[in-house]
């Protein structure tokens, strides 16, 4: 790769060999289940036509109806190690109807994988799958007692949402007081941006929805991962516009970022540095850990640019007052 100049005088393409956070692995695919007590993330898709029609380039299980890849806190670190990658991000993934026992069993299962890491994996909590429809009472304050005792039992450093499956975008008044409580504690809010891979609606993943709630919740940490294309050119606008906005990288490859995406990096918008607003992510599985970091570090960036990505912003932010590891 050629070496250039970016115009700060830091030379360019000579890749990163440092520590490494992934910001966000598929965590459906990790840790163990109790029959007697399963978790709210794990669908069995066989036997009913629209999820099949739904998740056909998305499925988390085998031909035989098994759960793909079960890991062991150890297992998962292994592959970290081969990885070179330091640290990683285990966000709660819930996508369609589950009970509040079910989430709770999701946390239980996190909280678990975390405390057995010796502090290289963070965990983030989610809430229970809205009930839509003219008949639907919703309890807001439940939503709000699931994040706090995420927080309380299991040191969770954010909340997740899918808005699409869920049919809200993320402006929608019933995740409002996630917000606040988010804000309050100082968590992440983990977001879906761009068109879904299964066959969800994407106008819910429309990063332009977040510009309302980065305005109402000013202090509130929002990381919108998938990155947001089609709609890229919003995302990198709205990653310059809030200061506690960051874009996530998972569910990519290194080499099929978006222009707009890597022309961020590389530079910024309207004074705000790009690589600083910026999160490496592979979503491993869906992506291979090792090839995925591999490939980012050789990414046309300058070595602090690529060590922001790579590293000091996921470090800064869930993990903060540590060191490099």
């Amino acid at each position: 790769m050629a070496v250039d100049e970016d115009g700060t005088g830091t030379r360019v393409g000579e890749g990163y060999d440092g520590p490494v956070v992934d910001a966000f692995l598929h965590t459906p695919w990790l840790g163990g289940d109790d029959p007697s007590d399963p978790r709210g993330d794990v669908v069995d898709w066989h036997g009913d036509a629209r999820l099949a029609r739904v998740m056909h380039t998305f499925a988390h299980v085998d031909d035989d109806g098994r759960p793909l890849e079960r890991l062991s806190a150890a297992q998962l670190l292994d592959t970290m190690d081969a990885a070179g990658t330091t640290r990683a991000v285990l966000p709660a993934k819930v996508y369609y109807a589950a009970t509040e026992a079910g989430v709770r069993g999701v946390h239980r299962e996190l909280g678990r994988l975390v405390a057995a890491s010796d502090g290289r994996l963070a965990a983030v909590a989610t809430i229970v799958p809205p009930e839509l429809g003219p008949g639907t009472y919703w309890d807001v304050m439940q939503t709000v007692r699931i994040v706090r005792d995420a927080h309380a039992e299991h040191g969770v450093v954010g909340v997740h949402l899918t808005p699409s499956p869920w049919g809200m975008a993320p402006n929608h008044k019933w995740f409002w007081p996630v917000f606040a409580t988010c804000s309050e504690l100082g968590l992440a809010v983990f977001v879906h941006v761009g068109m879904p891979g299964p066959l969800w609606p994407a106008t819910h993943h429309d990063p332009a929805h977040l510009d309302e709630v980065a305005l109402a919740f000013p202090d509130l940490t929002i990381v919108a991962h998938h990155i947001g294309d089609p709609w890229t050119d919003m995302s990198v606008r709205l990653a310059a516009r809030h200061p506690h906005l960051y874009l996530c990288t998972s569910a990519w490859a290194p080499r099929r970022y978006p222009a707009e995406l890597v022309e961020f990096m590389a530079g910024g918008w309207h004074g705000t540095a790009g690589a600083e607003k910026v999160l490496f992510a592979s979503d491993h599985p869906l992506l291979d850990m090792g090839r995925a970091t591999a490939s980012a570090r050789r990414l046309p960036l300058s070595e602090p640019q690529l060590r922001n990505v790579l590293h000091d912003n996921a470090r800064r932010l869930f993990w903060p007052g540590e060191g490099d590891r």
